[in-house]
């Protein structure tokens, strides 16, 4: 009689996982910028845009290394190589800013200073210069273009000045068509992989890997090529209404990042992705 008392409140406990359908065991999916993107802007950009002085035009270019942290915080510094019309010239370069909204209406504002400190001759003499500039840049939402950043309608793409000592100022004209390429590999795409335990509250593990580029500063277990989250997984399930909630955080670094996933029977992949990653609003329904 006393083992049987012991055995019902397992037996009961045991009726909800039956009946609830709450996904479990291994679990994956993909999404991509046909769906719903999630962008990782690391990379090695080439900015390529005109500068008007008072009777002519001429080009600005120069490459740069930008980084994206875990909270969407671009930034960047180092050495770089600047052309000015028909210079060609060294200078350092800072850069910061952030990334905003989500999806194919993914947006990097950012600012961009180059100093020259004079070693340089231009207009032959050593000349030292300085440029400021700001961009405001939303993803292409065309999946069928090559990923890029491209100037929001109606806006301008890239503000700013140039100055040379001894010459004078110039400002920056952005051009019609203005577009800066993406680095290799960053397209957007990514994808989850949870190990799912029906307990009396679903709780597991997960990684979120997001497709991209490989950083100089990426940690050791960072796999060339992609950006990898571990996550730490717990939900519950409500068989009554036939559909499971499971939430992802503790993110590796990212504290306001985490993601809510709403399955339907437990099928894959969720009907609903909601939340905050890389600085980006998901949402997504099916």
């Amino acid at each position: 009689m006393k083992n049987r008392f012991l055995f019902l409140p397992v037996l009961l406990l045991s009726l909800p996982l039956a009946s609830a359908q709450a996904p479990s065991g291994s679990v994956s999916f993909t999404f991509d910028r046909t769906t719903f993107p999630v962008w990782d802007f690391t990379g090695a950009y080439q900015f390529n845009q005109q500068i008007a002085g008072a009777e002519a035009v001429a080009p600005l270019s120069f490459p740069v290394f930008i980084n994206q942290d875990l909270s969407g915080r671009l930034h960047g510094a180092g050495t770089t190589i600047v052309t000015l019309g028909t210079y060609v010239v060294s200078g350092n370069y800072v850069l910061n800013g952030a990334v905003s909204g989500g999806g194919n209406a993914t947006r990097a504002t950012f600012t961009v200073s180059l100093v020259g400190d004079g070693l340089d001759a231009i207009a032959g003499e050593r000349r030292s210069y300085s440029v400021s500039l700001t961009y405001d840049l939303i993803v292409d939402p065309d999946p069928a273009n090559p990923p890029a950043w491209i100037a929001p309608d109606h806006g301008a793409a890239v503000r700013g000045s140039v100055r040379i000592s001894g010459i004078g100022s110039a400002s920056v004209v952005p051009g019609d068509g203005f577009a800066v390429s993406l680095p290799p590999g960053v397209d957007g795409a990514w994808g989850v992989a949870m190990n799912i335990f029906p307990l009396n509250r679903l709780v597991g593990t997960a990684t979120i890997v997001i497709a991209g580029t490989a950083s100089p500063a990426a940690p050791a277990y960072q796999q060339p090529g992609t950006l990898t989250l571990d996550a730490d997984l717990e939900g519950a399930y409500k068989p009554a209404l036939g559909f499971s909630q499971v939430r992802l955080t503790g993110m590796r670094g990212s504290s306001p990042a985490a993601l809510q996933l709403t399955f339907v029977n437990g099928q894959t992949p969720p009907t609903q992705v909601v939340g905050k990653l890389l600085g980006q609003t998901v949402s997504l329904s099916y």
